[in-house]
């Protein structure tokens, strides 16, 4: 049997006391330093990140121009006279050829009359020229019969002349022999000077005819140029008077294009109106012509077939056109280049107003950040890269039974990059140079941002004890 006195046990209490309160303190201690240095590791910063790629670089300016509808005409009167009707109201779309407006032709009216009758007496005046042609062919007809008939006695009278000279001949031969008396030839002598007389006396007549028929056949060419002229003349008047009622048809004006009436401000029902008076307009919004007046220090970039578009209010692209005109001169007072581009219809356009334009000279691949990702620190442009680190802390290495000991590093921390951007295009800046394609920047939470400082991508956010329940 073991004795032990009192003041034996009261030692080996106190011992087992100062060991217990001993490892109490230990794991005290040890535990103030874990959550100390727990503490003192930086907030991990949660953000979006964008995966850099290759985009289209424009290279643009920006300027402002005019629209102007390629149809869009002013509705004047071709006559005089008073308004009695307008068919349709400002604001109306119309079509070609309907009617709109229509006066009162008074002068027209007593013009085409007056035509008319011009008409109706030079008609008159071509019946008396054929009249007169047809009195001219009957005369040369006659005139021919004359001549023909004068022609046959000439004919016979010629050889009636003949047959005498052929018996005094004859006659000749038979008083020489004692046959016949002188006084047969004598008789033969004097039938031959008649017969030559009277054949004389025919050919004059013969003449006469000739002369008549070509004084008739000139009558014939007379009456039928008269006859020409008088139509020519009739052609003149009808055409006088088609031009006249067609005056007079002027007193309905049609819409000659299709398009948007404007407002009769100047002119109403009832008012006179001259010849040229404007009285309203229409457009046609369809298609524009846009006036850029590009400066002189790009003359050397423009060219047929540029690309421009439209800036919305937002900043956003509107509507997409090409250039299509370059004026070959310089405005002197502008220093500028007049260009024209066509736009189709979009709907919300309008002749005669002002928009923001966007020149597109040259379009390239390249790389495009959001703006909300660059940082500017004294004159100097970065962003943040994100960049995969993963370490153990040394207390982790010596204390593998601890769970707030085995907590490990971030696997991303954001990494400062210098840029050199270009110019904004929409809500991104260009890019020249300090990235490259496949990096991921954050574009979210900037300002909580420092080089080096742990991030976590927004979508997969967790907070640090959730990561150390996790371990």
């Amino acid at each position: 049997m073991i004795h032990i006195s009192k003041s034996q046990s009261a030692i080996s209490l106190q011992r087992i006391f100062i060991s217990g309160l001993t490892v109490v303190l230990s794991l005290g201690i040890g535990g103030c330093k874990a959550g100390k240095e727990q503490a003192m590791q930086p907030p991990i910063v949660p953000v979006r990140l964008k995966t850099v790629e290759y985009a289209t670089l424009i290279d643009s300016t920006e300027y402002v121009g005019t629209l102007q509808a390629k149809d869009r005409v002013s509705l004047a009167p071709r006559i005089q006279g008073r308004i009695l009707e307008i068919f349709a109201s400002e604001g109306d779309r119309v079509s070609r050829g309907q009617p709109l407006i229509k006066l009162e032709p008074t002068q027209e009216q007593e013009n085409v009359n007056a035509a008319t009758q011009t008409v109706n007496v030079e008609k008159s005046r071509l019946g008396q020229n054929q009249a007169e042609l047809r009195t001219a062919e009957a005369n040369r007809a006659a005139a021919a019969a004359e001549v023909e008939s004068a022609k046959a006695e000439v004919q016979d009278l010629g050889s009636a002349v003949e047959l005498a000279q052929i018996n005094i001949d004859r006659t000749k031969m038979l008083v020489k022999g004692g046959a016949l008396a002188q006084q047969n030839l004598d008789n033969d002598n004097r039938q031959v000077k008649s017969s030559i007389a009277q054949l004389k006396s025919q050919k004059e007549t013969l003449n006469a005819a000739i002369k008549s028929l070509e004084a008739a056949e000139k009558q014939v060419d007379q009456a039928s140029a008269n006859i020409s002229t008088q139509n020519a003349t009739i052609k003149r008047t009808e055409a006088e008077l088609a031009s006249t009622s067609q005056n007079l048809a002027f007193n309905t004006i049609n819409a000659p294009i299709d398009g948007i009436l404007g407002s009769f401000e100047q002119k109403k029902v009832g008012d006179y109106v001259n010849v040229g008076d404007e009285l309203t307009t229409i457009t046609n919004n369809q298609d524009f012509d846009l006036n850029i007046n590009i400066p002189v220090e790009n003359r050397d970039r423009l060219k047929l077939g540029l690309s421009v578009e439209t800036v919305n209010q937002d900043g956003s692209p509107g509507a997409a056109g090409k250039i299509t005109y370059i004026a070959p001169l310089v405005q002197q007072t502008t220093q500028s280049i007049l260009t024209k581009v066509v736009f189709p219809h979009q709907g919300n356009l309008k002749d005669q107003e002002y928009v923001r334009v966007k020149v597109i000279w040259d379009e390239k691949p390249g790389i495009l950040v959001p703006t909300t990702a660059i940082s500017t620190l004294g004159g100097q442009d970065f962003v943040y890269v994100a960049r995969e680190k993963q370490s153990q802390s040394p207390e982790s290495t010596e204390k593998q039974g601890s769970v707030s000991a085995q907590a490990s590093s971030p696997s991303l921390i954001a990494e400062q990059h210098s840029i050199k951007l270009g110019s904004i295009q929409a809500q991104d800046y260009q890019v020249i140079s300090g990235l490259k394609q496949g990096d991921r920047i954050a574009v979210s939470n900037i300002l909580n941002l420092r080089n080096g400082a742990a991030i976590q991508p927004a979508e997969e956010k967790q907070t640090v004890s959730e990561a150390l329940l996790k371990d």
